[in-house]
């Protein structure tokens, strides 16, 4: 027994060791010295438990863990399995990481492009999200976030071309022009030269080539009350009235900020810092036409265009599939439509 600076250690290179423990440990080596040191240093058992507090039996495996293996027996074991039966399969992991890796998905579009993949093969395995989201973190692809879900209570209008949400966002520095059908969640976007009120009436005409009820929009310049050109749009266009958000309130156009948020994430993995407009519109057509066909959302419990129109593009698989270049890990079958 060695005492320095009022600890007791049991061998000299003990002193050095120790203070490289995590506190847990070193708190457990202090207390099983103290048992097995001779008095007056030793204190009993149920002392040395109470110092960690940890039960006498528990404090018993401690004691034969450090005699068996040291100071490295005082730390916490591995709760990891020792087998895993249910483990994702190698292959069916690396199609989730280059899916991941063309497309920029999140779980949930990885996932529904590989069951659209397995369907058309004739498989009937199921690729949950959920799977999808632990082999992405496993991989580092994305960052194991804690979300806090709020009580929230969603709102639509009652049928297509009801309400119309319309905003402006910027991708590198180029402005892009976004729609949203408000019942049916299809979207329209486009890149735009500039930010002018005439061009973005002129984007708003192009993307919803038809008359629907009303307009959604923000306070910013292009939309506001004073604009004559927005005015005269709406009195075209519109079957009833512009509505505007309240200031400081974004969640009124929050489903279409995130279909913002994806696009823009899903142009930033194709396109890193491009600014090139033909570049970028091709890139948003491929992903609205993966978003309006292919993409189930959870509250309508169909895809956007079959909400909205009634009719889906089947060649969106294909489409999207050919634009990312994975076929040689999705399945395309013979009968599909080329683009």
């Amino acid at each position: 027994m060695i005492v320095s600076r009022g600890q007791i250690f049991f061998e000299k290179e003990h002193i050095k060791r120790v203070k490289e423990l995590p506190k847990y440990a070193r708190n457990r080596f202090f207390a099983i010295v103290r048992t097995l040191a001779a008095r007056p240093f030793r204190i009993t058992r149920k002392e040395a438990a109470n110092m960690i507090k940890k039960s006498l039996r528990q404090l018993y495996r401690i004691i034969c863990r450090f005699k068996r293996e040291g100071l490295v027996g005082l730390l916490h074991r591995s709760r990891r399995p020792k087998r895993s039966p249910n483990k994702t399969h190698e292959d069916d992991e690396k199609i989730i990481l280059q899916v991941r890796e063309a497309s920029g998905f999140g779980p949930d579009g990885v996932a529904m492009l590989i069951q659209e993949s397995n369907e058309r093969k004739g498989i009937k395995k199921k690729v949950h999200p959920s799977t999808v989201y632990n082999i992405l973190v496993r991989n580092k692809e994305i960052g194991n976030e804690k979300r806090i879900q709020n009580k929230w209570r969603s709102f639509e209008w009652g049928h297509p071309r009801r309400l119309i949400q319309g905003d402006l966002t910027t991708f590198n520095g180029v402005p892009i022009l976004t729609m949203e059908d408000d019942h049916s969640r299809k979207d329209w976007a486009m890149s735009l030269p500039d930010q002018r009120d005439v061009t973005v009436v002129y984007g708003m005409k192009k993307l919803v080539n038809e008359r629907y009820d009303n307009l959604l929009t923000d306070n910013g310049s292009q939309f506001s009350r004073k604009n004559s050109v927005m005015r005269k749009y709406c009195e075209e266009r519109l079957n009833e009235k512009h509505i505007w958000t309240s200031v400081h309130h974004p969640q009124t156009m929050g489903k279409l900020s995130a279909y913002q948020k994806a696009l823009k994430r899903f142009l930033r993995h194709q396109l890193g810092c491009s600014r090139n407009r033909t570049r970028i519109d091709r890139w948003i057509s491929v992903f609205n036409g993966w978003y309006n066909n292919g993409k189930r959302h959870s509250s309508t419990g169909t895809v956007p265009e079959k909400r909205y129109s009634g009719k889906v593009d089947d060649n969106w698989y294909v489409k999207l599939v050919k634009a990312l270049k994975l076929e040689s890990v999705l399945t395309i079958q013979e009968g599909d439509i080329s683009p």
